[in-house]
């Protein structure tokens, strides 16, 4: 930058040099002559650099215009020189209004120097021939280079504009003229003493002014610039209560150089998370709410930098007043329970509330053995179970005491009395049939199930338990409470034709024990086929848009006699049999389920699938299938651009966020051959942003290019 603006004082001063030079010759006596031309002189040819736009593609989502390097251009052009010749000319009389000097802007966006008319060239004699002479020039461009403006006269009030050198915008001023009276003309002398003087020529040509004093080119601080975001932040807490959650303050350099900026805070509630750091970087700041009351506290982030202004970022910290405590509600107020001797009585609920404000965080106790409380914390309103145990309680009465306590709330007390009665008559068995039989073919099916009821026939709590003495025998539950039932499930498996029999024990706790005895026929094999499947029903479970689920298997057997031969059909689309027939005779016939999701909506879908054989006993066969298809919870965006063709681009950075503009570390750090990337695990009903940035070898990284958003549905 230092050398950029070196070349450019030189170009000014080589400007001003050829500018006097013109003045010298403009101030010696002029023969008589009518009027003077002036020629234009251009010098200067356009540079710069061409940013490489580049976009970045979500879905139908493109980014544009990815930012440049922030690298100085690299070289200059060197413009090139142009000679003008002057050509012969008369001078013939000027005319006696006021001359004009109008001076053109520079393009926007050109160096900050004031725009200067072209000096004219020396006049000349009548007889003088035509020469050659070499043209001001300006040998360097800082940034996009544009021709000096051109000088004109003409009779109309002076407009100048130059550009503004903070801004970069052109402004215009009027700078008017005094009038050349007749007989007064500078160009003839009169009242001249045979020559021009400055006085009159500046007059006559306003520009002149700037010609002499060219306005000083600014210099460019190189100095860097903290920058805080946000300007301002602020805390909300209740009194004696939890702190405010952090937030975070990004400090960047707006200027030039390297930022090596430290942090400190202005008071003892409020804490940084760092307090130094090099140029961009993030601070957390923390308040403490600690003993303070309510009320608006202020406080202040000083940021301060080697070479930079120091920001303040003031801080705000509003502490509200504490709620109103909790206080414990409790309904019943008291309980009662009745059992007799060895018994039980039924359970009991109360019901805490919060009568109070806040959040109740209660705990219960009681006193006494027997009694049992289901749960024993909670928070808010909640149900608690009373259990009474009688155990080994005699006859009487007993009591007990629950007490529920909270923080912040006054403990309340629920008393509970319990009234033991003398045990009646004992419990005795009672169970229905009283024998089962079961018959069967030899290598068929099992036979159906059958059931057995028990009943207490006697006082008291019969609390049982069933066993049987048989392999292909099962009992289920072979236990309870009270009046109840036990299935009998006999299994065929390798028994021989015949007739075979076991027994159910059946024994309760005070009660005699009791014996159902058990038959179990079975006939030989009749010759006919029989259809045997391996399972009575099948499921799946997918998700849209996914994969399909994992095919299953169906097994189709013989347990008849001879050849099976069988045909399998479905009734749904999305399902698939294969293969769709076959026979057998002792073997297992596989018969594969697949199921394609493709095209279907989310939700439960049902098919049956059927099994015919000819002259099987049992067809046809029904076999139930479920097909549960989920919504997807994530998706995908892809995200494209292109190429940055800047020769040091190491690569590109990928920046996500689910707020504009919220980005903190980038999500992906690609080479320079990437030019795409897919952003998976995208929540459904979420909003995502994306940037992305260019970094070269050196490390350094461009701005930020424009946002693209993508909403997952």
């Amino acid at each position: 930058m230092h050398q950029l603006m070196r070349q450019h004082r030189i170009a000014t001063y080589a400007i001003s040099l050829g500018l006097m030079t013109v003045l010298m010759l403009l101030l010696q006596p002029i023969p008589s002559a009518s009027a003077q031309q002036l020629t234009e002189l251009t010098t200067g040819e356009n540079g710069g650099t061409t940013p490489h736009g580049r976009h970045i593609k979500n879905n139908d989502t493109t980014l544009a215009t990815a930012p440049t390097l922030p690298h100085s251009t690299k070289s200059f052009e060197k413009m090139d020189s142009q000679t003008s010749t002057r050509k012969p000319h008369r001078l013939i009389r000027k005319p006696q209004s006021t001359p004009v000097a109008s001076v053109e802007p520079s393009p926007s966006g050109s160096s900050p120097i004031s725009s200067l008319p072209t000096p004219p060239p020396s006049l000349q004699s009548d007889n003088t021939n035509s020469q050659s002479r070499e043209p001001l020039s300006l040998s360097r461009s800082i940034g996009a280079v544009s021709p000096l403006p051109t000088a004109s006269i003409a009779p109309a009030p002076t407009t100048r504009t130059s550009t503004n050198p903070t801004t970069g915008t052109p402004s215009a001023r009027t700078i008017p003229l005094a009038s050349a009276g007749a007989g007064n003309s500078p160009i003839s002398g009169n009242g001249g003493g045979g020559g021009r003087t400055m006085q009159r020529l500046a007059a006559e040509m306003p520009g002149l002014a700037q010609l002499i004093s060219p306005p000083l080119v600014p210099v460019v601080s190189v100095n860097p610039a903290i920058r805080a975001n946000p300007t301002s932040l602020s805390f909300t807490a209740q009194q004696g209560g939890g702190n405010p959650t952090a937030q975070t303050l990004i400090i960047s350099n707006a200027g030039g150089g390297t930022l090596s900026w430290s942090a400190s805070d202005s008071t003892t509630w409020l804490s940084l998370s760092s307090t130094s750091g090099t140029d961009s970087g993030t601070v957390i700041v923390s308040a403490t709410t600690g003993a303070l009351t309510p009320g608006s506290y202020s406080g202040t982030v000083i940021l301060s930098a080697t070479g930079a202004s120091t920001v303040t970022v003031p801080v705000t910290f509003t502490v509200t007043t504490a709620p109103i405590p909790p206080a414990i509600g409790a309904s019943p107020a008291s309980f009662s329970f009745t059992a007799q001797v060895g018994a039980n009585p039924a359970a009991q609920t109360l019901t805490i509330s919060n009568r109070g404000n806040g959040t109740l965080s209660w705990s219960a106790s009681d006193n006494a053995a027997w009694l049992t409380l289901s749960p024993a914390s909670g928070t808010g309103n909640s149900p608690v179970t009373l259990t009474v145990t009688t155990a080994t309680l005699t006859t009487g009465s007993y009591s007990s005491l629950i007490t529920l306590t909270a923080t912040g709330a006054t403990a309340v007390t629920v008393p509970v009395t319990l009234t033991v009665t003398a045990a009646p008559v004992p419990p005795a068995i009672g169970a229905s049939p009283t024998s089962l039989s079961f018959t069967a073919q030899q290598g068929g099916g099992n036979p159906i199930a059958q059931t057995l009821t028990i009943s207490n026939t006697g006082g008291g709590s019969l609390s049982w338990s069933a066993s049987d003495n048989a392999a292909w025998l099962t009992l289920s539950p072979a236990s309870g409470t009270g009046n109840g039932t036990v299935t009998l499930t006999v299994a065929t498996g390798s028994l021989t034709a015949g007739t075979y029999s076991g027994s159910i024990n059946l024994g309760a706790t005070g009660a005699s024990s009791i014996t159902v005895p058990v038959t179990f026929t079975v006939t030989a094999p009749a010759v006919t086929p029989t259809i045997g499947l391996s399972s009575t029903a099948f499921s799946f479970t997918a998700t849209q848009g996914a994969a399909n689920p994992a095919s299953k298997t169906l097994s189709i057997t013989n347990p008849g006699t001879g050849t099976l031969t069988w045909s399998i059909t479905d009734n749904a689309s999305w399902l698939t049999l294969t293969p769709a027939s076959g026979s057998t005779t002792t073997g297992a016939s596989p018969v594969t389920l697949s199921v394609n999701t493709a095209g279907l909506l989310a939700g439960p879908f049902t098919a049956a699938i059927t099994v015919t054989a000819t002259a099987a006993t049992n067809s046809p066969q029904t076999i139930p299938v479920t097909l549960t298809l989920s919504a997807p919870t994530t998706s995908t965006a892809t995200l494209a651009w292109n190429a940055n063709t800047e020769m040091d681009v190491a690569g590109y950075k990928v920046y996500q966020a689910t707020a504009s503009g919220a980005y903190a570390t980038p999500i992906a750090t690609l080479p320079k051959t990437a030019l795409s990337y897919t952003a998976v695990g995208l929540q459904v009903g979420t909003t995502y942003y994306f940037t992305l940035t260019a970094y070269d070898t050196a490390g350094n990284e461009s701005q930020k290019s424009a946002e693209v958003s993508k909403s997952i549905f």
